[in-house]
Protein backbone atom coordinates (compact mmCIF):
# COMPACT_ATOMS: atom_id res chain seq x y z
CA UNK A 1 0.00 0.00 0.00
CA UNK A 2 1.32 3.48 -0.89
CA UNK A 3 2.12 5.80 1.99
CA UNK A 4 -0.93 7.68 3.29
CA UNK A 5 -1.13 10.87 5.36
CA UNK A 6 -2.64 9.08 8.38
CA UNK A 7 -1.83 5.69 9.84
CA UNK A 8 -5.33 5.38 11.29
CA UNK A 9 -8.47 7.50 10.88
CA UNK A 10 -11.14 6.94 13.54
CA UNK A 11 -14.71 7.94 12.64
CA UNK A 12 -17.03 8.53 15.60
CA UNK A 13 -14.01 9.02 17.83
CA UNK A 14 -15.81 10.97 20.55
CA UNK A 15 -18.00 8.08 21.73
CA UNK A 16 -17.31 6.11 24.88
CA UNK A 17 -16.10 2.92 23.16
CA UNK A 18 -13.88 4.88 20.77
CA UNK A 19 -12.41 6.87 23.66
CA UNK A 20 -11.52 3.66 25.50
CA UNK A 21 -10.00 2.30 22.28
CA UNK A 22 -7.84 5.40 21.75
CA UNK A 23 -6.57 5.29 25.33
CA UNK A 24 -5.75 1.61 24.95
CA UNK A 25 -4.00 2.13 21.62
CA UNK A 26 -1.87 4.88 23.15
CA UNK A 27 -0.69 2.42 25.80
CA UNK A 28 0.53 0.05 23.10
CA UNK A 29 1.91 2.20 20.29
CA UNK A 30 2.72 5.70 19.04
CA UNK A 31 -0.59 7.27 18.00
CA UNK A 32 0.78 10.60 16.81
CA UNK A 33 -0.02 9.63 13.21
CA UNK A 34 -3.71 9.02 13.98
CA UNK A 35 -6.66 11.28 13.13
CA UNK A 36 -9.85 11.31 15.24
CA UNK A 37 -13.08 12.52 13.61
CA UNK A 38 -16.37 13.26 15.32
CA UNK A 39 -19.59 14.99 14.35
CA UNK A 40 -19.75 17.03 17.58
CA UNK A 41 -16.93 16.72 20.07
CA UNK A 42 -17.72 16.81 23.76
CA UNK A 43 -15.12 19.11 25.36
CA UNK A 44 -13.82 16.42 27.72
CA UNK A 45 -13.49 13.82 24.92
CA UNK A 46 -11.72 16.33 22.67
CA UNK A 47 -9.27 17.25 25.41
CA UNK A 48 -8.57 13.61 26.26
CA UNK A 49 -7.95 12.73 22.62
CA UNK A 50 -5.61 15.64 22.00
CA UNK A 51 -3.72 14.85 25.22
CA UNK A 52 -2.81 11.48 23.65
CA UNK A 53 -1.13 13.30 20.76
CA UNK A 54 -3.87 12.43 18.27
CA UNK A 55 -4.99 15.00 15.68
CA UNK A 56 -8.70 15.87 15.70
CA UNK A 57 -11.28 17.35 13.36
CA UNK A 58 -15.02 18.00 13.75
CA UNK A 59 -17.11 17.01 10.73
CA UNK A 60 -19.68 14.50 9.50
CA UNK A 61 -18.06 12.52 6.68
CA UNK A 62 -21.03 10.13 6.56
CA UNK A 63 -23.24 12.93 5.20
CA UNK A 64 -21.08 13.40 2.10
CA UNK A 65 -19.90 10.35 0.08
CA UNK A 66 -17.15 12.41 -1.52
CA UNK A 67 -15.85 13.59 1.84
CA UNK A 68 -16.00 10.05 3.20
CA UNK A 69 -14.02 8.69 0.26
CA UNK A 70 -11.46 11.49 0.61
CA UNK A 71 -11.08 10.67 4.29
CA UNK A 72 -10.62 6.92 3.81
CA UNK A 73 -8.16 7.54 0.96
CA UNK A 74 -5.97 9.53 3.36
CA UNK A 75 -5.55 6.60 5.78
CA UNK A 76 -3.82 3.25 5.91
CA UNK A 77 -6.63 2.02 8.19
CA UNK A 78 -10.08 3.42 8.89
CA UNK A 79 -11.79 2.50 12.16
CA UNK A 80 -15.55 2.98 12.11
CA UNK A 81 -17.05 3.63 15.56
CA UNK A 82 -20.10 5.49 14.22
CA UNK A 83 -23.17 3.37 14.78
CA UNK A 84 -25.78 2.14 14.41
CA UNK A 85 -24.07 -0.21 12.00
CA UNK A 86 -27.26 -1.20 10.23
CA UNK A 87 -27.08 2.37 8.91
CA UNK A 88 -23.33 3.07 8.66
CA UNK A 89 -21.54 -0.28 8.32
CA UNK A 90 -21.63 -0.94 4.58
CA UNK A 91 -21.36 2.79 3.82
CA UNK A 92 -17.92 3.16 5.43
CA UNK A 93 -16.78 -0.33 4.46
CA UNK A 94 -17.50 0.28 0.77
CA UNK A 95 -15.59 3.56 0.85
CA UNK A 96 -12.64 1.75 2.44
CA UNK A 97 -12.67 -1.00 -0.19
CA UNK A 98 -12.97 1.59 -2.98
CA UNK A 99 -9.88 3.45 -1.70
CA UNK A 100 -7.91 0.28 -0.83
CA UNK A 101 -7.91 1.14 2.87
CA UNK A 102 -7.90 -1.48 5.62
CA UNK A 103 -10.97 -1.37 7.85
CA UNK A 104 -12.11 -2.21 11.41
CA UNK A 105 -15.35 -1.73 13.31
CA UNK A 106 -17.14 -2.96 16.45
CA UNK A 107 -20.35 -3.89 14.62
CA UNK A 108 -22.67 -5.91 16.85
CA UNK A 109 -25.80 -5.78 14.67
CA UNK A 110 -26.54 -9.17 13.15
CA UNK A 111 -28.52 -7.77 10.24
CA UNK A 112 -25.63 -5.46 9.33
CA UNK A 113 -23.00 -8.19 9.59
CA UNK A 114 -24.57 -10.33 6.86
CA UNK A 115 -24.39 -7.73 4.05
CA UNK A 116 -20.88 -6.75 5.14
CA UNK A 117 -19.84 -10.40 4.66
CA UNK A 118 -21.66 -10.65 1.33
CA UNK A 119 -19.53 -12.70 -1.13
CA UNK A 120 -19.50 -9.90 -3.71
CA UNK A 121 -18.28 -7.37 -1.15
CA UNK A 122 -15.71 -9.84 0.21
CA UNK A 123 -14.43 -10.53 -3.31
CA UNK A 124 -14.08 -6.79 -3.94
CA UNK A 125 -12.06 -6.43 -0.73
CA UNK A 126 -9.83 -9.34 -1.70
CA UNK A 127 -9.28 -7.87 -5.17
CA UNK A 128 -8.33 -4.54 -3.56
CA UNK A 129 -5.98 -6.23 -1.08
CA UNK A 130 -8.05 -4.89 1.79
CA UNK A 131 -8.44 -6.55 5.19
CA UNK A 132 -11.79 -5.56 6.71
CA UNK A 133 -12.18 -6.81 10.29
CA UNK A 134 -15.82 -6.47 11.39
CA UNK A 135 -17.13 -6.87 14.94
CA UNK A 136 -13.81 -6.40 16.76
CA UNK A 137 -15.09 -5.47 20.22
CA UNK A 138 -15.98 -7.57 23.24
CA UNK A 139 -18.99 -9.51 21.93
CA UNK A 140 -18.48 -9.96 19.07
CA UNK A 141 -14.70 -9.73 19.16
CA UNK A 142 -13.02 -11.28 22.16
CA UNK A 143 -15.79 -13.90 22.29
CA UNK A 144 -15.01 -15.07 18.75
CA UNK A 145 -11.29 -15.38 19.45
CA UNK A 146 -11.87 -17.36 22.65
CA UNK A 147 -14.10 -19.72 20.68
CA UNK A 148 -11.38 -20.05 18.03
CA UNK A 149 -8.85 -20.95 20.74
CA UNK A 150 -11.19 -23.58 22.19
CA UNK A 151 -11.91 -25.12 18.78
CA UNK A 152 -8.20 -25.18 17.94
CA UNK A 153 -7.73 -27.22 21.12
CA UNK A 154 -10.81 -29.45 20.95
CA UNK A 155 -11.21 -29.91 17.22
CA UNK A 156 -14.66 -29.65 15.53
CA UNK A 157 -17.58 -29.26 17.94
CA UNK A 158 -21.35 -29.41 17.73
CA UNK A 159 -22.34 -26.32 19.72
CA UNK A 160 -21.24 -22.95 21.04
CA UNK A 161 -23.48 -21.25 23.62
CA UNK A 162 -22.76 -17.60 24.45
CA UNK A 163 -24.41 -15.83 27.40
CA UNK A 164 -23.70 -12.27 28.49
CA UNK A 165 -25.03 -9.45 30.64
CA UNK A 166 -24.46 -5.70 30.79
CA UNK A 167 -25.22 -3.39 33.69
CA UNK A 168 -28.09 -0.97 33.10
CA UNK A 169 -25.84 1.94 34.07
CA UNK A 170 -23.70 1.13 31.01
CA UNK A 171 -26.64 1.28 28.61
CA UNK A 172 -26.33 4.73 27.09
CA UNK A 173 -28.98 5.81 24.60
CA UNK A 174 -27.04 4.59 21.55
CA UNK A 175 -26.41 1.23 23.23
CA UNK A 176 -30.10 1.01 24.10
CA UNK A 177 -31.10 1.31 20.44
CA UNK A 178 -28.70 -1.53 19.61
CA UNK A 179 -30.02 -3.68 22.46
CA UNK A 180 -33.61 -3.20 21.30
CA UNK A 181 -32.48 -4.20 17.81
CA UNK A 182 -31.18 -7.50 19.26
CA UNK A 183 -34.74 -8.58 20.09
CA UNK A 184 -35.35 -8.84 16.32
CA UNK A 185 -33.88 -12.31 15.71
CA UNK A 186 -32.04 -12.75 12.41
CA UNK A 187 -31.86 -15.98 10.40
CA UNK A 188 -28.72 -16.98 8.46
CA UNK A 189 -30.48 -15.98 5.22
CA UNK A 190 -31.07 -12.47 6.57
CA UNK A 191 -34.75 -12.82 7.49
CA UNK A 192 -35.49 -10.53 10.45
CA UNK A 193 -38.28 -11.36 12.90
CA UNK A 194 -40.51 -9.10 15.01
CA UNK A 195 -39.86 -8.72 18.73
CA UNK A 196 -41.40 -11.75 20.46
CA UNK A 197 -44.00 -11.63 23.17
CA UNK A 198 -42.52 -12.17 26.63
CA UNK A 199 -43.97 -15.67 26.75
CA UNK A 200 -42.29 -16.58 23.44
CA UNK A 201 -38.83 -15.34 24.40
CA UNK A 202 -36.39 -18.24 24.77
CA UNK A 203 -34.97 -17.81 28.28
CA UNK A 204 -32.37 -19.56 30.41
CA UNK A 205 -30.70 -18.99 33.78
CA UNK A 206 -26.92 -18.64 33.97
CA UNK A 207 -24.70 -18.49 37.07
CA UNK A 208 -22.04 -15.88 36.27
CA UNK A 209 -19.04 -15.55 38.59
CA UNK A 210 -18.03 -12.47 40.56
CA UNK A 211 -20.36 -9.55 41.06
CA UNK A 212 -22.91 -10.63 38.45
CA UNK A 213 -24.27 -13.87 39.92
CA UNK A 214 -27.36 -15.74 38.73
CA UNK A 215 -29.23 -13.99 35.92
CA UNK A 216 -31.96 -14.72 33.39
CA UNK A 217 -30.82 -14.24 29.79
CA UNK A 218 -32.86 -14.44 26.57
CA UNK A 219 -32.04 -15.40 23.00
CA UNK A 220 -30.99 -12.29 21.08
CA UNK A 221 -29.71 -11.51 17.61
CA UNK A 222 -25.93 -11.09 17.45
CA UNK A 223 -23.20 -11.62 14.86
CA UNK A 224 -21.52 -14.67 16.45
CA UNK A 225 -24.28 -17.18 15.54
CA UNK A 226 -23.89 -16.04 11.93
CA UNK A 227 -20.08 -15.93 11.69
CA UNK A 228 -18.86 -18.74 13.96
CA UNK A 229 -20.31 -21.60 11.84
CA UNK A 230 -19.07 -19.81 8.72
CA UNK A 231 -15.43 -19.50 9.75
CA UNK A 232 -14.96 -22.36 12.25
CA UNK A 233 -15.83 -26.10 12.36
CA UNK A 234 -18.88 -25.50 14.59
CA UNK A 235 -22.36 -26.73 13.67
CA UNK A 236 -24.42 -24.20 15.60
CA UNK A 237 -23.94 -21.14 17.80
CA UNK A 238 -26.50 -19.50 20.10
CA UNK A 239 -26.44 -16.07 21.72
CA UNK A 240 -28.28 -15.13 24.94
CA UNK A 241 -28.05 -11.76 26.66
CA UNK A 242 -29.59 -9.44 29.23
CA UNK A 243 -29.50 -6.05 30.86
CA UNK A 244 -29.22 -6.33 34.64
CA UNK A 245 -30.89 -6.05 37.06
CA UNK A 246 -33.86 -8.15 35.90
CA UNK A 247 -36.40 -5.32 36.04
CA UNK A 248 -34.23 -3.38 33.58
CA UNK A 249 -34.44 -6.28 31.14
CA UNK A 250 -38.22 -6.40 31.40
CA UNK A 251 -38.45 -2.63 30.95
CA UNK A 252 -36.20 -2.70 27.88
CA UNK A 253 -38.13 -5.57 26.30
CA UNK A 254 -41.48 -3.88 26.94
CA UNK A 255 -40.44 -0.69 25.18
CA UNK A 256 -38.78 -2.58 22.32
CA UNK A 257 -41.94 -4.61 21.79
CA UNK A 258 -44.13 -1.52 21.91
CA UNK A 259 -42.21 0.40 19.24
CA UNK A 260 -40.90 -2.46 17.08
CA UNK A 261 -40.84 -1.26 13.44
CA UNK A 262 -41.05 -4.92 12.33
CA UNK A 263 -44.42 -5.28 14.06
CA UNK A 264 -46.06 -1.89 13.55
CA UNK A 265 -45.36 1.41 11.82
CA UNK A 266 -43.77 3.91 14.18
CA UNK A 267 -42.25 7.33 13.62
CA UNK A 268 -38.74 8.35 14.56
CA UNK A 269 -40.32 10.69 17.10
CA UNK A 270 -42.03 7.73 18.78
CA UNK A 271 -38.74 5.83 18.93
CA UNK A 272 -37.03 8.88 20.43
CA UNK A 273 -39.82 9.16 23.01
CA UNK A 274 -39.39 5.49 23.97
CA UNK A 275 -35.67 6.01 24.41
CA UNK A 276 -36.41 9.00 26.62
CA UNK A 277 -38.72 6.87 28.76
CA UNK A 278 -36.05 4.23 29.31
CA UNK A 279 -33.42 6.90 29.97
CA UNK A 280 -35.66 8.45 32.62
CA UNK A 281 -36.14 5.02 34.22
CA UNK A 282 -32.37 4.32 34.14
CA UNK A 283 -31.39 7.68 35.58
CA UNK A 284 -34.04 7.91 38.33
CA UNK A 285 -34.42 4.33 39.56
CA UNK A 286 -33.35 3.66 43.18
CA UNK A 287 -29.63 3.10 43.48
CA UNK A 288 -28.53 -0.54 43.61
CA UNK A 289 -25.16 -2.25 43.76
CA UNK A 290 -23.38 -2.29 40.40
CA UNK A 291 -23.39 -5.79 38.89
CA UNK A 292 -21.13 -5.06 35.92
CA UNK A 293 -20.71 -7.37 32.94
CA UNK A 294 -20.97 -11.16 32.80
CA UNK A 295 -19.84 -13.60 30.11
CA UNK A 296 -20.11 -17.36 29.72
CA UNK A 297 -19.08 -19.26 26.59
CA UNK A 298 -19.56 -23.03 26.32
CA UNK A 299 -17.74 -24.74 23.43
CA UNK A 300 -18.86 -28.34 23.43
CA UNK A 301 -20.31 -31.49 21.97
CA UNK A 302 -23.05 -33.05 24.09
CA UNK A 303 -22.21 -30.86 27.08
CA UNK A 304 -18.51 -31.82 27.15
CA UNK A 305 -15.80 -29.38 26.17
CA UNK A 306 -14.61 -26.04 27.56
CA UNK A 307 -16.26 -23.14 29.40
CA UNK A 308 -15.06 -19.54 29.66
CA UNK A 309 -16.66 -17.48 32.43
CA UNK A 310 -16.25 -14.00 33.90
CA UNK A 311 -18.19 -11.51 35.99
CA UNK A 312 -16.76 -8.13 36.96
CA UNK A 313 -17.69 -4.45 37.29
CA UNK A 314 -15.65 -3.60 34.15
CA UNK A 315 -17.32 -0.71 32.26
CA UNK A 316 -18.75 -1.69 28.88
CA UNK A 317 -16.69 0.94 27.06
CA UNK A 318 -13.44 -0.66 28.26
CA UNK A 319 -14.65 -4.20 27.55
CA UNK A 320 -15.41 -3.13 23.96
CA UNK A 321 -12.80 -0.48 23.21
CA UNK A 322 -9.67 -2.23 24.46
CA UNK A 323 -10.06 -5.35 22.26
CA UNK A 324 -10.68 -3.00 19.34
CA UNK A 325 -7.37 -1.30 20.13
CA UNK A 326 -5.64 -4.67 20.00
CA UNK A 327 -7.26 -5.40 16.64
CA UNK A 328 -6.12 -2.07 15.23
CA UNK A 329 -2.54 -2.65 16.36
CA UNK A 330 -2.60 -6.09 14.77
CA UNK A 331 -3.75 -4.56 11.47
CA UNK A 332 -1.16 -1.83 11.71
CA UNK A 333 1.65 -4.28 12.46
CA UNK A 334 0.74 -6.78 9.73
CA UNK A 335 -0.42 -9.53 12.11
CA UNK A 336 -3.73 -10.08 10.33
CA UNK A 337 -2.84 -12.32 7.43
CA UNK A 338 -6.20 -12.65 5.66
CA UNK A 339 -7.63 -10.27 3.09
CA UNK A 340 -11.31 -9.74 2.41
CA UNK A 341 -14.10 -9.10 4.91
CA UNK A 342 -13.43 -11.26 7.96
CA UNK A 343 -14.74 -11.82 11.47
CA UNK A 344 -12.51 -11.87 14.59
CA UNK A 345 -12.36 -15.69 14.81
CA UNK A 346 -10.00 -15.59 11.82
CA UNK A 347 -7.31 -13.96 14.02
CA UNK A 348 -4.55 -15.90 15.74
CA UNK A 349 -5.55 -16.16 19.44
CA UNK A 350 -1.89 -16.05 20.48
CA UNK A 351 -1.20 -12.88 18.49
CA UNK A 352 -4.40 -11.23 19.73
CA UNK A 353 -3.86 -11.89 23.44
CA UNK A 354 -0.20 -10.92 23.20
CA UNK A 355 -1.29 -7.59 21.70
CA UNK A 356 -4.15 -7.24 24.18
CA UNK A 357 -1.66 -7.27 27.06
CA UNK A 358 0.03 -4.21 25.55
CA UNK A 359 -3.15 -2.12 25.44
CA UNK A 360 -4.94 -3.39 28.56
CA UNK A 361 -4.86 -1.96 32.08
CA UNK A 362 -4.81 -5.52 33.44
CA UNK A 363 -7.35 -7.57 35.35
CA UNK A 364 -10.47 -8.95 33.67
CA UNK A 365 -11.08 -12.08 35.73
CA UNK A 366 -11.78 -14.48 32.86
CA UNK A 367 -11.68 -18.14 33.92
CA UNK A 368 -11.35 -21.30 31.81
CA UNK A 369 -12.86 -24.61 32.94
CA UNK A 370 -13.55 -28.07 31.67
CA UNK A 371 -17.20 -28.50 30.77
CA UNK A 372 -18.46 -31.92 31.87
CA UNK A 373 -22.06 -32.92 31.19
CA UNK A 374 -22.97 -29.23 31.02
CA UNK A 375 -21.40 -28.44 34.42
CA UNK A 376 -18.33 -26.45 35.39
CA UNK A 377 -15.41 -28.78 36.04
CA UNK A 378 -11.67 -28.45 36.67
CA UNK A 379 -10.19 -24.98 36.28
CA UNK A 380 -7.57 -24.71 33.53
CA UNK A 381 -4.97 -22.11 32.62
CA UNK A 382 -5.89 -19.91 29.67
CA UNK A 383 -2.20 -19.43 28.88
CA UNK A 384 -1.88 -23.16 28.24
CA UNK A 385 -4.85 -23.08 25.86
CA UNK A 386 -3.69 -20.09 23.88
CA UNK A 387 0.07 -20.67 24.17
CA UNK A 388 1.16 -17.07 24.04
CA UNK A 389 4.72 -18.15 23.39
CA UNK A 390 3.63 -19.11 19.83
CA UNK A 391 2.62 -15.55 18.95
CA UNK A 392 4.28 -13.85 15.99
CA UNK A 393 7.16 -11.64 17.01
CA UNK A 394 6.61 -7.91 16.49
Amino acid sequence: MTERRWKVVVIGAGGAQAQAMLAGAARGTDVSGWLAVDLRWRPEALAATQALGISTIEEDPLADPGKLRELTASAEIVANFAGPYYRTGTLVLDAAIDTRTHYLDICDDADATLPMLDPVRTAAAEEAGVTALVGMGSSPGTTNILIRAAVDHLGPVENVDISWTVDVDDVANAALRHFWHCFNLVDPDGTTHPVSTWEDLEQRTVDFPGTVGRQVVVRLAHPEPLTIPRFLPVKSCGNFGAVTPYESMVTAWGLAHAVDPQRTEVSEATLDAAVAVFSHYRDTRPATARLGSGLQIDVHTGGNGLRFASGAPTPMEDATGIPAAAGLLMLQEGKVRDVGVIAPEVLSPADFFTTLRRVSTGGGGLGLYRLENGKTGERLRIRDLIRLDTATES
